[in-house]
């Protein structure tokens, strides 16, 4: 009792001799804030808040609310990196696609992790990754429904999700559709050709065509069904995914005028059809064993068949022009990759890469051929990781040993590639990286077609049986500062170059201009650089971001020109209660072609206003793009060479207003299942037609 009354009195006495100043000094409330950001020499991690969790529909909507600073801004279902890019997305380290992503449970995201060129086997030796790692669960699943409608656009989906674990196996079972009715989706187009003439001479000939908007009717359905099994243990992932996917354009037509300067061909009307059916099934599988002493192996099987068909009639005056062709395709892949860790040591990546494809073309109308291409590729390769607290680095290496048939010739090539990347984190807050890239690509089975399709009365184009490989060399670097939890930064700058480029070339004759490919074409390179950001202010109430970039291109012969531009975004996310209020703008996009092709493409600006709501089962937005402009122009491109231009206006419903509504509800039932890896649209081997 007298220790009791001594304790009580201690602080009555202490107040007494104490100051007043003192006594009366007021403890203020002290608040711990948690990091939602960190970046370390292997991976950056980034926690999402509730806020941005329900203002989200799919996982790249939700990466665009949290504005990763290595990512430029997400649009739609494409992720890039700030320069550019491509990001390949994993759930649970489990690889995802658009499907898998629309179908996630958004409530379950714990957090986002982003890797460059990262270690570890279960990522498939990806240079770029963002890995979702969703809340786990212990039965029981999930039904997700999402629908969108693009008004005024006239295009609109709905897909079906559903989700069942039981012990270590979970089902998944998905399926979706899509339609548009776009009307507005034609091009006018100024061609110039330079031929030489009979007499030794050379003749300019202008050809232009100009669409009748009110007869074009562009008609698309899209079909896809998926079934997944996942079987899942602290020492083994097996995942095994059958899934089909059905395309149908019914028709594509439109209707003009054609008009030639000087008038040695009649000036005349034109009409142009065309449709199209693909079909394919697709067998995926992801399987991942945690073996004894610290190892790794990761098998990633894949099969697919594709069946093509396309149809098109061009009328010009008295002239036609149709041409058909069908295309079967089969495509294997199996990845083997088994990892070893030897602790302080690093550790070692021995990888195998299995490659079979083949196409059977087939041509009919102003050509008529038959082409047949085989490529048979076996791809080992080495990898070695070190990393400590500061320093995270890894050195690959490798070849593919590659058999091409084509028709009655058969080419053996060895196509080396060099992977190294180094990346220091000077603390929890700031980072640098650098990579670099080389590798040896095959061209594509629908360059070397020896097949020539005429389209109009003066142009004709065709492939390049003997096309040989190409090498490519590309780099990055990246500075990221996160001085807090409400700010970020990012420095990056990319170059891209090619070596024994093969591009599209314009031979001139008396009768018109053929494009064939040539492989003596001049270099190419691709060099961009700049800086992003993103601040959190009123409590991370108001996000904004932003990002600002240069790009130099250089495209050698046979187009000769070097040409920069100077781009940039903003957006603005604002949140209170349940709802959210965006905008974003886009300044007018200027890009090139590509390694092919000498194009220069000029995009219009975008700008955006967003309002949404949503509370965990419901969510809820609206897009309004472009409120302002009612024109269907979106782009234009231009192109020259020695004997042939061409000027086109683009017209689509990509920059004209539009309004997006969209929904998803998600009900899930049992006791905390595990999500991730959703049921998704599989898409076939690409076909092997000309284009």
């Amino acid at each position: 009792m007298i220790a009791a009354a001594l304790l009580l009195a201690a602080p009555v006495a202490l107040a007494l001799e104490l100051p007043d100043s003192a006594a009366a000094t007021e403890l203020h409330e002290v608040v711990v804030e948690a990091q939602l950001q960190r970046t370390a020499p292997a991976v950056s991690t980034y926690i999402p808040t509730s806020r941005q969790k329900n203002s989200a529909q799919t996982g790249p909507e939700l990466l665009g609310h949290m504005a990763i600073p290595q990512l430029g801004m997400v649009t739609g279902q494409t992720v890039t990196t700030a320069s550019g890019q491509a990001v390949s997305l994993f759930i649970d380290s489990v690889p995802a696609t658009e499907q898998d992503l629309s179908g996630m449970c958004m409530a379950d995201v714990k957090k986002v992790e982003y890797y460059d060129f990262p270690s570890d086997p279960r990522f498939l030796g990806k240079e770029h990754v963002i890995n979702f790692v969703m809340q786990r669960y212990e039965y029981g699943g999930y039904v997700k429904a999402y629908a969108n409608e693009f008004f005024i656009s006239n295009a609109g989906q709905l897909n079906l999700y559903a989700k069942y674990q039981r012990g270590r196996m979970t089902f998944d079972l998905a399926v979706g559709g899509y339609y548009s009715a776009n009307d507005h989706l034609y091009e006018n187009t100024t061609e110039t050709f330079r031929l030489p003439q009979p007499e030794d001479g050379m003749k300019q000939f202008e050809r232009v065509t100009t669409a009748d908007a009110a007869s074009v009717r562009v008609r698309h359905r899209n079909l896809w069904p998926t079934f997944k099994a996942l079987y899942t243990s602290d020492k083994i992932t097996l995942s095994n995914t059958i899934g089909a996917n059905f395309n149908y354009q019914p028709v594509h037509s439109s209707a003009g005028s054609v008009r030639y300067e000087p008038a040695d061909f009649p000036s005349s009307d034109f009409s142009s059809r065309d449709d199209s059916r693909d079909a394919s099934v697709t067998y995926s599988g992801y399987w991942n064993f945690i073996l004894p002493h610290r190892s790794t192996l990761t098998v990633n099987p894949y099969y697919s068949y594709s069946h093509t068909l396309r149809n098109s009639l061009y009328t010009e005056g008295a002239g036609q022009y149709l041409n058909g062709a069908g295309d079967h395709t089969h495509r294997a892949t199996l990845s083997v990759r088994f990892n070893r860790n030897f602790g302080g040591a690093g550790e070692i990546t021995l990888l195998c890469n299995g490659y079979v494809n083949d196409n059977r073309t087939s041509y009919t109308g102003t050509a008529n051929a038959a082409d047949h291409l085989t490529i048979v590729r076996l791809g080992p390769g080495l990898m070695y990781n070190y990393r400590n607290d500061k320093l995270s680095a890894l050195l690959g290496a490798g070849c593919n040993l590659e058999r091409i048939k084509y028709g009655s010739t058969t080419e053996h090539t060895t196509q080396p590639w060099v992977d190294a990347s180094l990346q220091y984190s000077f603390s929890s807050r700031s980072s640098v990286s650098v990579d670099f890239h080389h590798a040896v690509w095959t061209p594509a089975s629908t360059y070397r077609s020896e097949a020539v399709i005429q389209s109009n009365p003066l142009f004709s184009y065709t492939g390049n049986p003997d096309l040989t490989c190409y090498r490519s060399y590309d780099f990055n670097t990246r500075y990221v500062w996160m001085p807090r939890n409400g700010l970020n930064f990012s420095f990056f700058g990319y170059g891209y170059f090619v070596a024994n480029r093969f591009a599209f070339d314009y031979e001139a004759t008396s009768s018109g201009v053929i494009r064939t490919i040539t492989q003596d074409a001049g270099g190419y390179s691709n060099w961009f650089y700049g800086a992003n950001g993103t601040v959190h202010l009123l409590g991370r109430k108001l996000m904004v971001n932003g990002q600002i970039g240069h790009r130099i291109v250089h495209h050698g012969a046979p187009y000769g020109w070097t040409r920069g531009c100077l781009t940039w975004h903003l957006q603005a996310w604002y949140y209170t209660g349940s709802w959210n209020f965006g905008l974003q703008y886009q300044s007018p996009l200027i890009y090139d072609g590509g390694i092919m092709s000498g194009t220069r493409t000029r995009e219009r600006s975008s700008y955006v206003a967003i309002a949404g709501w949503g509370n965990g089962t419901w969510s809820v937005q609206c897009r309004l793009t472009n409120p302002f402009r009612w024109d269907w122009r979106a782009a234009t491109s231009e192109m020259s060479t020695a004997a042939y231009d061409v000027t086109r206006t683009y017209f689509n419903t990509s920059y004209h207003c539009f309004i997006l509504l969209s929904a998803t509800c998600t009900i899930g039932f049992g006791k905390k299942i595990k999500t991730g890896g959703e049921a998704s649209q599989q898409s076939g081997a690409s076909s092997g037609i000309l284009r």
